[in-house]
């Protein structure tokens, strides 16, 4: 028969054993737990953007740059197809105002939609800041509108336009004015999003990884019977 602390240490190498495969199987399980909330939370998320409302990507001229020669059109680039719902006129508002603030319409035209493209005819007045405000119905069939500006420093001796004092045009597929905003020629979509949903669960399920190891690693050991079998 064995020594009495043979046998004893013998049963803590069990126990010690037995305690650390139990963490271990709780630690698996609760990662394979955060990858399933991780995958159910952030996979509709990824995907949204497909179905989100369109955003500019690029304009002409650029959002915040000077232009430095006369132009006829204001293009705008989105990052979807822009719908034209409209059977009665333009299926979208496009317009050009300024110099620095002032409300005159420098638009000559009506926009036309292209794909992805809305583009209006201007003939632009006096050096200055312009703006570019716009309305449109974007893929998933929501309106949206937001603004740009740019800078116009023509030659010298360039023929200024004297505008309007209202639009020469109002589109049809959308009921109100555009609003004026600080949009940009970037745009984001539930990045800012997703980044905080991972956050938050990878805490959550940090915290109850934790929680489970602290109280495997406290619980009691059974006590001794301190007799021989």
């Amino acid at each position: 028969m064995l020594p009495r602390s043979t046998r004893h240490s013998a049963r803590s190498t069990v126990r010690d054993l037995s305690r650390n495969r139990s963490i271990g199987r709780a630690l698996r399980a609760g990662i394979a737990v955060a990858a399933l909330v991780v995958a159910a939370v952030v996979g509709p998320l990824a995907a949204a953007p497909a179905s989100a409302h369109d955003y500019l990507v690029d304009s002409s001229p650029k959002a915040g740059s000077t232009q430095t020669t006369p132009i006829d059109s204001v293009k705008l680039t989105f990052d979807d197809v822009v719908l034209d719902l409209s059977k009665t006129g333009p299926g979208a508002l496009l317009q050009v105002t300024g110099p620095d603030g002032a409300s005159r319409h420098f638009e000559t035209g009506c926009p036309t939609i292209s794909d992805r493209n809305v583009t209006v005819p201007v003939a632009l007045g006096g050096a200055g800041k312009y703006m570019v405000t716009w309305q449109i119905v974007s893929a998933d069939g929501h309106v949206v509108s937001d603004s740009i500006q740019f800078t116009y420093a023509p030659p010298a001796g360039t023929k200024a336009a004297t505008g309007s004092a209202v639009s020469p045009c109002k589109g049809a597929g959308a009921s109100a004015a555009p609003k004026v905003g600080a949009g940009t020629a970037q745009g984001t979509v539930n990045s800012g999003a997703i980044v905080i949903v991972i956050v938050i669960a990878g805490a959550i399920v940090l915290l109850a990884l934790i929680a489970v190891v602290v109280i495997l690693l406290t619980r009691r050991r059974p006590r001794d019977s301190g007799t021989d079998e």
